[in-house]
């Protein structure tokens, strides 16, 4: 590499000079490699000197020779990106800069196109190069869903752009080569990138979107777009507008419009249900129905999102427009660390308001704050404010029986995903409430919508002391006695009322590293102390468990239920919870 600076020519000024170049990058790691080839790309593009054919197939050519590389780094990003927050930045950055690196130079190029329309030098270089924009268009919308961003208005208008000037020049079925002998046309990405969007609900994982990336050029082979619309209900695009697909409501459409029949890729995904409720109903204890169960609602959620007809989750209750502000909290470890110092000095969150004059000036005065009520509001507010999620207080947009519609700021939304634990306090109101995120969407540049599932109307801190036989290696005054303390662990105590009137179901939800189905445990609240085991699995996630619970002994039942629960319980089965419906 550094022998091609030397001799003056550019590595990417011809294909040969690309090749050369290529080989010189270091295939151990990744990263650096994309460094370089983004440096270089922002080197073409900066040119101030005229483009030449010759560095715009180089530019080809090394984007075909760069596509294992880019899927290396999404596979790594899919694996580890939960691991930290700065590995999942620095893989996200590398993946974006070089799609963005990419998109600028052709840009570039197509500047140059647009200069020599009688060149046929150029010419020819058009369809390729509109395809490969197109492609690293999707390439970003695929990024940009890693983060549960959506696409701002002026990115759909570059690419129904692409699309018209396409159209116009009568080249988007003309066969593209875009990497070895794999073969695509510009009508084809165009709707790779207009289905990928519409699959998007806000609830899809990292994995799950790379899933329907590797998918989408199968699904999308027998769909074309069409001037007339072949049925009533079909999907249409406006190449004059600044939305992806919609469906089609009654009356005319004025503008430039084609029409996307999904009914071929609905059957489809249909075709996967069915096949998926099948094995599950044939094999239910099989070790791979939890898996298959996964993809079956995946499957239901993509058939929802692409039916021309549309059918809208049924809810157990109706969303009501709220507002207000919530105290958020994220993540297992710290909601467990807030309420086991709640549990250890409790304080009443009460409605604090406003603060009085008196109040002010004894602080100003004094120092500190001689009305208790208000003192230990502040109390609670600094407890509040050492565990709460950075960004201040959400805000609540709709609430149900099932979930939250929140907006957070977007230095939470980087920092979580679908399946954190969240607990929230509606500002007024005595109780925290815990709930699971299910749905995310970046609405602007710092904010987010969360879309939260309640899983429980109170939580309280508890212990759980592993229970063991004891060994003739344990030590034992009188020897009596079958079984002996193990391993504590604190875990959340869940309580939650399905409907009015019924009886409290409880859970447990517990570290993840700590789940062990088999084992059995001493639950030690703060009234009293029983021995369980784990129940029916509920959900896992990687950093905790939410299982139900099995007492061991009589008595048990009644003595589960927390202070704050005010009610009878019941134990051995969860809450009802419909937030994948929110």
């Amino acid at each position: 590499m550094f022998g091609l600076r030397r001799s003056g020519k550019h590595p990417l000024s011809d294909v040969r000079a690309a090749e050369r170049w290529l080989a010189t990058l270091p295939a151990a790691d990744m990263l650096a490699a994309h460094t370089d080839v983004i440096a270089q790309l922002d080197r073409v593009a900066g040119l101030t000197v005229p483009h030449t054919p010759q560095q715009l197939r180089a530019v080809f050519h090394v984007d075909a020779q760069t596509v294992a590389q880019r899927r290396a780094l999404v596979d790594q990003y899919v694996e580890h990106a939960s691991r930290s927050s700065r590995i999942e930045n620095q893989l996200w950055t590398a993946l974006f800069g070089l799609t963005q690196g990419f998109l600028t130079t052709y840009q570039s190029f197509a500047r140059e196109i647009a200069d020599h329309p009688h060149s046929a030098r150029w010419q020819e270089l058009l369809p390729e190069l509109v395809c490969r924009q197109i492609v690293h268009l999707a390439l970003d919308a695929r990024v940009r869903l890693f983060r549960y961003e959506q696409w701002i208005p002026a990115k759909w208008a570059e690419l129904h752009a692409l699309m018209s000037r396409a159209c116009s020049q009568q080249i988007e079925r003309q066969i593209v080569t875009l990497v070895d002998t794999t073969t695509s046309t510009i009508e084809h990405e165009y709707m790779r990138a207009l289905v990928l969007q519409l699959m998007n609900a806000g609830s899809l994982t990292a994995r799950q979107v790379e899933f329907i990336w590797s998918e989408l050029d199968d699904w999308c082979a027998p769909l074309r777009l069409t001037l007339e619309p072949s049925a009533a209900n079909a999907f249409y695009v406006d190449l004059g507008g600044r939305e992806g697909l919609r469906r089609r409501k009654p009356g005319p459409l004025e503008s430039r419009v084609l029409f996307l029949d999904t009914r071929p890729l609905h059957a489809v995904m249909m075709q996967h249900v069915v096949t998926l409720e099948q094995k599950i109903k044939a094999e239910p204890l099989s070790s791979r129905t939890p898996r298959r169960s996964e993809q079956l609602a995946l499957f239901i959620k993509l058939a929802a999102q692409v039916d021309p007809e549309f059918k809208p989750f049924t809810r157990r209750g109706e969303r009501i427009a709220t507002t207000g502000n919530v105290d958020a909290i994220v993540g297992f470890q710290k909601i467990a660390s807030y309420f086991k110092e709640e549990a250890r000095q409790p304080i009443e969150l009460t409605d604090s308001t406003g603060e009085s004059f008196d109040s002010t000036m004894d602080l100003a005065v004094f120092g500190r704050i001689r009305d208790e009520p208000t003192r230990r509001r502040e109390i609670a507010r600094r407890r509040i404010g050492a565990h709460a999620a950075p960004g201040g207080p959400w805000e609540a947009k709709d609430v149900s029986q099932t979930g939250f519609k929140l907006v957070a700021p977007i230095q939470v939304a980087n920092a979580v995903t679908l399946g954190t634990l969240v607990a929230i306090h509606p500002h007024g109101q005595p109780r925290w409430t815990l709930g699971i995120i299910r749905r995310m969407k970046r609405t602007s540049a710092d904010r987010a919508e969360i879309g939260l599932a309640i899983i429980a109307d109170t939580v309280s801190a508890v212990d759980l002391n592993e229970q063991r036989k004891r060994t003739a290696d344990d030590y034992s005054i009188d020897g009596e006695g079958t079984t002996i303390n193990g391993r504590r662990f604190g875990a959340l105590l869940l309580s939650r009322r399905a409907r009015d009137g019924e009886p409290m179901v409880q859970s447990l939800i517990v570290p993840g590293v700590e789940y062990q189905a088999t084992k059995r445990y001493q639950l030690s609240t703060d009234k009293a102390e029983y021995r369980i085991r784990f129940g029916r699995l509920i959900e896992q996630q990687p950093d905790w468990v939410w299982t139900a619970i099995e007492p061991l002994e009589s008595g048990a039942r009644s003595a589960a239920v927390p202070v704050t629960a005010g009610g009878p319980s019941t134990i051995g089965g969860p809450p009802t919870s419909q937030g994948s419906r929110r």
